[in-house]
This record gives structure tokens, sequence and C-alpha cells, in this order.
């Protein structure tokens, strides 16, 4: 069989576009995600560096938009990712107080996953999808906590928001300024069967068989994030760079973390892997997820140490169990995208 076909994929795959101006939104994701890990740090509080880095994340959405329209979108994205983190939290409570519930975490996050992805559709989000808010809603319910941690988690992701907020509006004179596109008429692009097939099938698909080898969230993450790509090439490409990223990423973060390096030099290097998944997540998702998988890692050892070879090992696991699903749900479903005009 020729290889001959195979070659624009590959060719496709380790592609990277060019520079595109992103150093000032790198720089400003960064400070979103730095400072306030430096403040919980100063203040003795570090366990809870999960919410105040899923409120950070409210900095990445936007970034192709003008100032007004970004910060709408953040706003939007950024309510989203405080009730992901508290529906997550409220889990992890559950959990702790009712032993033998942590697989609720598996359907919730498959209807979390779902009604994310069509407000986030409807609402032309960039990047589009439940990626962060799913992530957002895994990362915390797998971490125990007890009824006090709820107004916590409301107050240090609502925080981190507002400074998102902040830095969104100081850094607009810095960035460049989107070239003006036209904008599409408000809608989902797909039936609900298109949803129900990819996110909440995938989801749970996912989360069930990685409940049983580690950390689900992980797994539900991998499956939802090729499905944000407008076709089946392009969802089949994302998950394969989703994979080939990870299991090199988790290499570097077993370097980095079982160094046991201070805190404070792993708050450092969360700002710079950052930045580094801000300067290539738009010119090649494999290259991006460098520094993604990395910056994942630290952050959850950062707020509930574990032993960082499972932590690793779990999270390949966990990606190959979500990617495979995605990609066979590919393979096995076609759909006919809505005329948007029509």
């Amino acid at each position: 069989m020729s290889s001959r076909p195979l070659l624009p994929h590959l060719r496709r795959m380790v592609h990277v576009g060019p520079y595109g101006g992103e150093l000032p939104v790198a720089l400003r994701a960064a400070t979103s995600v730095a400072v306030p890990m430096l403040v919980l740090w100063a203040t003795g509080h570090l366990e809870w560096s999960l919410y105040a880095t899923f409120g950070a994340f409210t900095s990445l959405f936007g970034r192709t938009v003008p100032i007004r329209p970004r910060l709408v979108s953040q706003v939007q994205a950024g309510a989203v990712l405080v009730a992901s983190v508290l529906v997550g939290t409220l889990l992890a409570v559950l959990g702790s107080a009712v032993p033998g519930t942590g697989w609720l975490v598996v359907p919730v996050a498959a209807l979390w996953a779902t009604g994310v992805a069509i407000v986030s559709h409807r609402l032309r989000w960039h990047p589009p999808g439940p990626l962060f808010p799913v992530f957002a809603l895994g990362a915390c319910s797998s971490v125990p906590a007890g009824p006090e941690q709820l107004p916590v988690a409301l107050a240090v992701a609502v925080a981190a928001v507002l400074f998102a907020l902040v830095l969104t509006a100081c850094f607009t004179r810095l960035e460049p300024v989107p070239a003006p596109t036209p904008t599409p008429a408000p809608g989902p692009e797909w039936p609900l069967s298109h949803y129900l097939v990819r996110y909440a099938a995938g989801v749970a698909v996912a989360g069930a068989i990685a409940t049983a080898v580690g950390h689900p969230y992980w797994a539900m993450v991998a499956a939802v994030v090729p499905m944000s790509a407008p076709d089946a090439s392009g969802r089949i490409m994302r998950a394969t760079q989703r994979l080939a990223g990870t299991l090199v990423g988790v290499v570097i973060a077993w370097a980095l973390l079982a160094a046991a390096p201070p805190a404070l030099v792993v708050i450092a290097v969360a700002a710079l892997l950052q930045a580094g998944a801000e300067l290539y997540v738009g010119r090649n998702y494999a290259v991006a997820m460098l520094f993604i998988t990395p910056l994942a890692l630290s952050m959850t050892h950062l707020a509930h140490p574990v032993p960082v070879s499972g932590l690793v090992s779990d999270r390949a696991i966990d990606t190959v169990v979500g990617v495979a699903v995605a990609v066979v749900i590919t393979l096995l479903t076609q759909e006919r995208r809505q005329d948007a005009e029509g």
C-alpha cells in the first residue's frame, strides 16, 4: 500500500504556522496564571490553585476578536468556568461525604460537556467547545473537599476571572488589532444529535473506561478536544496531535516534577509554559501540547501532590483512551452540517 496518501497528513501534523503577533497574548495569559498563583503561594493556600487556574483560563477566550466582543466572550466563558469549578467541587464534597459516588463525575461531565458545547457554538466562542469547562469540572472533582470549600472555590475562581478581565483591558494596546472578518449568524452549526453523540456519548464512554485505570477527567478532556474541529479530517488530525504532543509532554512533566522543585519554581515554570502554549496553540497543536501537558500536570500536582510516576502514567493512559474514543466516534458517525445561511 502506497504511503503517499499519508504524506499530506504528516505534513499537516508537523507544520508550524507563521508567527502572527501572539507574544502580547502569551504574556497576558502567563500573567493571568502567575499572579493569582503567587498570591496563593504568599498566603499559604496553594491547595486552592486549581480554582485560580481555571478562573485564569478566562484570558484565553476571544483572542482573535476586537476588545469589546472579546470582553463579552470572556465574561460568558468566565461565568461558565466558575460554574464548572463549583460543580466539580460539589462532586468532590459529595464524594468525600458519601463513599462510592465518585463515578457520578462521568454522567455529570457528559451532560455538562454537551450543554457547554451548544452554548459555545451558539455564542461563537474562540476557542470553541467545552474543553476548559470539562477540565475544570473533572479536575476539581478529583480533589477531596468538604462543604467549606464551596465558598472558597467560588471566591478564588471569581477573583481570577476578574483579574483576567482587567488584564485583557490593560493589554489591549499592546496586542495586534485583529483583521475584520464577517461575523456568522448565531446558532448551532449542527443538529442536537451531533452534540449528543460526539460530546455526551464520547465523554461518557471515555470516562467510564478510564475510571478503572486512572483519572477519568483526562480521558474525558481528550475525548472532547477533537470534536471542536469542523469536519472528520480535522478531528482526526486534532486527535493525533493531542496524542503525540501529550506523550512527549508527560516526559517533560516527569523531568520537571521528579526533581521536586520548590513551589515558587513550579509557578514560574507554569507561567512560561502558559506563554509557550499561547505562542503555538494556533500554529501547531502538537507543539502546543508540549507546553500544555506539563502545565496541567504541574498545576494539578501543586494543588494535590501525588506520586509523580503515577501522575504522568495516568495522564498518558487516559489520553490514549480518550483519543481512541474520539477517533472511533468520528469514524463511525457522519453528519450533515446545517447551512448556516439557509
